[in-house]
């Protein structure tokens, strides 16, 4: 990892108390498990300086992961400025940050969606690279209405969604980096 100019990921959801923050997290453990030139923050819409949701705490311990220290943050443009990749749980968070704060379509992907295109493409290089081609070949409704590349919102249901987010969100997160980093293309 030495030497190599970090990636920088920030992770969107809404209200930033529940899936980016469980994504940051967990984005953060394994690049440092697999020694990875990555850096990951997070941020949302809604609020500024909350906890991470008690349902979401609880649900990412079971993973191993500890929230209790997060504080929510608003994103802004200079945030947006500072990152080379902006990783989204849902649709509308894309759009909203492209049509409302100008961001560079190319840098901005659901999750689900960057997953899916990295694993389906044979471009071979680094994380900039890789984007950079599958961004080229996205669909132009790729950000249009709901789809199955969203990761649902665990907000204010029961303990069950909570954990079920945390377990996607835990999948999509391993396959991220798997996509962007790993150097053995076997698609």
């Amino acid at each position: 990892m030495s030497g190599v100019a970090p990636l920088r990921l920030l992770v969107i959801c809404t209200a930033n108390i529940c899936r980016s923050p469980t994504a940051e997290h967990l984005l953060r453990r394994s690049a440092l498990e697999r020694d990875l030139a990555i850096e990951v923050s997070s941020a949302g819409f809604l609020f500024d300086g909350e906890p991470a949701s008690e349902r979401t705490v609880a649900a990412a311990a079971e993973y191993g992961l500890d929230l209790s220290g997060h504080r929510s943050r608003i994103v802004s443009a200079e945030m947006l400025a500072d990152v080379d990749l902006v990783v989204t749980m849902e649709r509308r968070h894309s759009r909203d940050l492209i049509v409302e704060l100008g961001v560079d379509p190319a840098r901005v992907h659901t999750l689900g969606a960057l997953v899916t295109a990295l694993a389906e493409s044979d471009v071979v290089g680094g994380p900039s690279e890789r984007v950079a081609a599958v961004s080229e070949t996205r669909p132009a409704g790729n950000l249009l209405g709901e789809g199955p590349d969203e990761v649902a919102d665990p907000h204010g249901r029961s303990r069950r969604r909570h954990r079920l987010m945390v377990q996607t969100v835990a999948s999509l997160s391993d396959a991220l980096l798997d996509g962007l980093f790993d150097e053995a293309v076997d698609r």
